[in-house]
Order: C-alpha cells, then structure tokens, then sequence
C-alpha cells in the first residue's frame, strides 16, 4: 500500500472514464452471438476471431464497413436486427457485471472522483444494461455512440466526456479493455488502465497499465503507478 502522504493532492488524477461493455459488463459474448446472427441473415459468417477487432467499434460502423447500406432506411433494419438480437440473448442468459467492478466503482465514489461513461454501444442498449446490473446511477456523466460523430479510435468520446465533466483531458484516467479504445484514450492525452478481460494481452500494449482484475484496486496506489509513466 502506497502512503497516502507519498503522492502530493495535486498529483491525483480528477477524473475517471469507463468504456461499458467488456470493461465494466460481461457482455462481450453477447454482442458477438448478436451480430453472428446478424450476419448469418445476410449470408454472411463471423468467427469470434473475426469479431475481435471489432471490439470497441460503434454498431454503425460495422454495419457500414460489412454491409455497405444502400439507403438509411436500411442502415437502420440491420442495427434493429442487432438491437432485438442481443435483448433476446440478455433475456435469456442474464448478463453479468466484470468481477469487482461495482466495489471498485464504490471506491472511486468513496474518494469523491467524477466518473462519466463513454461506450460506444447506443443509448438505448446503454441504458438496458446498465439499469439491469445496478450501475446507471453512479456516473455523472454519460456518452453514447450517438453523442459524437467519430467513434473510437478518434477520441471524440473521450473528449466530450471529459469537457462535459468540465476536467482537462490530462487529469483523466479512462479503463478500457480494446486495442481502439486504446488508442482513442490515448489520442486523447489521457492516462489509460487496460482490463485483460478477454484473454487479448496482446491487443493492450499501447495502455499505460495494463490490470487483470479490479480486485482491490486502490485509487491512490493507481494515481502513483500512472505518475511514474512517462506521457
């Protein structure tokens, strides 16, 4: 345990940013039996080897990237196939919370850190999910994928997240668990903690730290390992 007295007030960092699913939701299975539906609608096949780089991506994105929409009436159908999709396999299956996260979320409001949530899931899956596993009311903050106009890994969401906690992008410390969400903290002069959540170490390099659990996470312990990285 660091001594609280090792680490001056103004080094603590003033905010944290978590992306949602795969770093706080155990949805990431979920999303990719979802679109593996979708696209066995159009003929198409994805292997969960496929679906990997497409962690973190918005649902617009990849329906424009793999099914080319003629018209926005059709854009539309398909990210309602992949909405009704992953509902019937949460209803289902349940969904779970990442281990520890909620105690580590009950930490960092104990310290009194702003906390926003930056997803790149839309509003309304957003909100299904997160009603269910008790989390909604902690953040102060909240953007979707309709909330910016470049997803990950631009750092729009990111930024926006930052500006609506009215924090300087430095003084934020986002928990992401994908290479593009990364990359978007990164281009967004942020301090970056990657959660191995799904086995992709090797996907992580780019993080500041790269963690394995959020079992016994200390805030001020964190606040001193990121200091010590170089920006």
């Amino acid at each position: 345990m660091i001594d609280e007295k090792v680490i001056d007030e103004n080094d603590y960092f003033k905010a944290v940013i978590f992306d949602m699913d795969g770093t706080l939701i155990d949805s990431v299975n979920a999303d990719f039996l979802a679109w593996q539906k979708v696209f066995e609608d159009y003929d198409k096949s994805l292997t969960f080897q496929d679906y990997m780089p497409l962690l973190g991506m918005r649902s617009l994105s990849v329906v424009e990237r793999f099914f080319k929409p003629e018209n926005e009436e059709e854009q539309k159908k398909v990210l309602t196939k992949k909405s009704i999709y992953f509902r019937e396999i949460i209803d289902d299956n349940g969904i779970d919370l990442i281990p520890f996260a909620h105690d580590f979320i009950r930490h960092l409001k104990e310290h009194k850190v702003p906390l926003a949530l930056a997803t790149s899931s839309r509003q309304a899956k957003m909100k299904m999910v997160m009603e269910k596993v008790g989390l909604f009311s902690y953040f102060d903050v909240i953007v979707t994928a309709e909330d910016v106009t470049n997803g990950k890994p631009s750092p729009d969401i990111f930024l926006k997240a930052a500006s609506m906690l009215d924090v300087a992008p430095e003084d934020c410390i986002v928990f992401e668990d994908t290479a593009n969400g990364i990359r978007a903290a990164k281009s967004a002069s942020m301090k970056c903690v990657a959660l191995n959540s799904n086995d992709t170490i090797d996907l992580l390099n780019e993080a500041d730290v790269i963690i394995e659990s959020f079992k016994d996470l200390d805030f001020m312990e964190l606040c001193y390992r990121l200091q010590k990285v170089s920006v």
